[in-house]
């Protein structure tokens, strides 16, 4: 078992232990490259993780944007869908209301009327059936729930709790408006089955037994928002497209900056390594006896030191040897 020298603390010693071979092995050029490059790619890692990549908990930048463009139009929209519901309620009801005071003007200018003859009076057909918003109209039935005006003719005549199996969303709002001025939504079923919101208000004619309900479609009101909504939808298809520029952008730049690094520091530990080698091999050739080797080691700092000290113990060993060659007694032959 090999023994680990300990510090003062109780830890391993790096320059004896397993730790300092692995490093020995790398030599100083594998040192200096490990050592300086490594921490910069990881910092370049980091910050990648951190700008595009979710990770666990954390949120990239990019993502965190684009959540935050998300966020925004979503309550935007749910704002503004909001507002124009109210607002397209307030005009179903005005246009309820409008019909029921025109109705009630031409019965004034008409008395006498019976509600038999309702039905024949063309002029008040066209009162009574108006265009509500795009796709909605206005209809009237008596306080009984008995139609007298619609744009299906089919429903002409019919009582509309007759409804209530198909309907029962719509004929509980037309009860209610029985009772007096009063809306309410229900879901209706297109051609096509598509299940859409409708609103409906129904409010009496003056003086008659009349009431008039007009109805629409809701989300023919709440158009500008989803409008809106789409313009987010391009927002964010164009933040993406730039995240995907941008970020091709990020990786060549990091790429570039990581190879003229990893050049820079190779070329600035070959500096430092070769002169070393160049001591090392030159102190080989001093120890096995050749005290000729140059010592040449050109600029300033501790390697150049280091060969002018070499260089100074070449010279002086040189020296020392000659002056004990020339000290030793001459041996006369006979």
């Amino acid at each position: 078992m090999t023994e680990i020298s300990k510090r003062e603390g109780g830890f391993p010693d790096r320059n004896t232990g397993p730790f300092r071979q692995r490093m020995n092995r790398l030599g100083l050029k594998g040192t200096l490259l490990l050592g300086i490059f490594v921490p910069i790619l990881i910092a370049f890692l980091v910050i990648s993780v951190l700008l595009f990549v979710n990770v666990g908990p954390l949120v990239s930048i990019r993502a965190l944007g684009s959540n935050s463009l998300k966020e925004l139009g979503a309550a935007s929209v749910k704002e503004s869908v909001a507002s124009l519901n109210k607002l397209g309620e307030k005009i179903i009801q005005e246009k309820a209301e409008g019909v029921a005071r025109q109705i009630e003007i031409f019965l004034e200018a008409h008395p006498g009327l019976s509600e038999s003859a309702l039905a024949n009076q063309s002029r008040l057909k066209e009162i009574a059936i108006q265009r509500v918003g795009e796709t909605g109209y206005t209809a009237v039935h008596n306080n009984k729930g008995i139609n007298y005006f619609h744009v299906n003719p089919k429903i002409v005549g019919t009582d509309l709790h007759k409804l209530a199996g198909k309907l029962p969303e719509f004929v509980q709002v037309m009860e209610a408006g029985l009772k007096g001025a009063s809306g309410g939504y229900y879901q209706w079923t297109d051609i096509d089955g598509k299940v859409r919101p409708k609103y409906m208000f129904s409010t009496p004619v003056e003086g008659t037994e009349l009431i008039v309900a007009a109805t629409t479609y809701i989300d023919e009101f709440g158009k500008p928002a989803g409008a809106f909504l789409a313009k987010v939808d391009r927002m964010q298809a164009v933040y993406a497209e730039q995240y995907r520029y941008r970020f091709l952008i990020f990786l060549a730049i990091v790429l570039i900056d990581l190879a003229v690094l990893l050049a820079v520091i190779y070329a600035f530990s070959s500096s430092i390594v070769r002169p070393i080698r160049q001591l090392s091999e030159a102190a080989d050739r001093i120890s096995m006896g050749d005290l000729e080797a140059t010592v040449d080691v050109e600029g300033e700092g501790e390697v150049a030191r280091l060969g002018q000290s070499i260089e100074r113990m070449r010279t002086s060993v040189k020296t020392a040897l000659e002056r004990l060659e020339n000290r030793r007694p001459i041996t006369i032959r006979k």
